[in-house]
């Protein structure tokens, strides 16, 4: 299972790199709670992040909780899966020799969320994962609690997925699984290469093989690309850039906006994660 989860990662890897033009991340500036969508009353952050630092200390275990307003801002056109495992890796979620890291991500206007798991975590716990999502928090976004869901939701999956597998157990066998992972790790894999290249297909790729378009004007295979910086981005603020099709036998030319990241922090006040990965496990869920 690991074997496959690692290869999931590499493939998602090189796919994401290839797309980074399409898409951007928020930086964090917490190890334990970025709550950008304003969920949660500053008591109840505090608690959970004193939670959070506290299963940390213990453990060992990087488990983090985001909030965001929606996907959009960032990555309209990317999978609530893609878009979760990709800021995952881009934080680097969890520790490098252990890969048990764990993310919740919640993006309130979209009304769906993500329970991501680290690489180390295997196909099995997916299962319990989305478990966890249905049991414990999404009962409580129905009904509008958002601090209550995000409070225990976070305690039951330390108590059922991280405690669990830091204890060498493994996932419990749940008797209402859906009939679906029956179809084994390779076919899921499968799938999953499947979606991320289709991805990868529809945008960064395009700038390479723009070449082999026709023109919308003359109809000739005489495109080229280009892009440029409108706006820089700065530690502050996100930039904007401009992608610009040009027609080398009619002068016919077309343009795009695109988001550029704000510049990185190398340190934050809430420190930095320790470089762990995911494979694209975990469980999604909507309200």
């Amino acid at each position: 299972m690991f074997i496959l989860r690692a290869i999931a990662a590499v493939i998602l890897t090189l796919c994401l790199g290839l797309s980074a033009g399409a898409q951007t991340y928020p930086d964090y500036t917490s190890t334990t709670v970025n709550d950008f969508a304003g969920l949660l009353p500053p008591g109840e952050e505090r608690a959970l992040s004193d939670r959070l630092a506290q299963l940390e200390r213990e453990t060992g275990v990087e488990m983090t909780v985001v909030t965001l307003p929606s996907q959009n801002a960032y990555a309209p056109g990317m999978t609530l899966e893609a878009f979760a495992t990709g800021l995952f890796n881009h934080w680097g979620v969890g520790k490098a020799a252990t890969n048990d890291g764990v993310m919740v991500l919640i993006l309130l206007d979209d009304r769906a969320m993500r329970l991501e798991l680290g690489l180390a975590y295997g196909w099995d716990w997916d299962r319990v994962a989305q478990s966890v999502l249905d049991d414990a928090f999404l009962p409580a976004f129905r009904a509008g609690d958002y601090p209550r869901g995000i409070r225990q939701g976070t305690e039951a999956t330390i108590e059922r997925i991280v405690m669990p597998f830091r204890e060498g157990r493994p996932a419990p066998d749940l008797q209402d699984a859906p009939q679906g992972d029956d179809l084994g790790p390779a076919a899921i894999l499968a799938g999953f290469v499947a979606t991320i290249l289709a991805l990868v297909a529809r945008r960064r790729i395009a700038d390479a093989f723009v070449r082999f378009r026709r023109c919308p004007n003359c109809g000739e295979r005489a495109l080229t690309a280009r892009r440029r910086t409108v706006r820089a981005a700065t530690r502050l603020r996100s930039g904007e850039g401009q992608r610009v099709l040009e027609c080398a036998q009619c002068g016919h030319k077309s343009r795009s906006t695109y988001i550029i990241p704000r510049i990185r922090q190398t340190t934050s006040s809430g420190g930095s994660f320790g470089g762990g990965r995911s494979g694209g496990g975990g469980a999604s869920g909507r309200w």
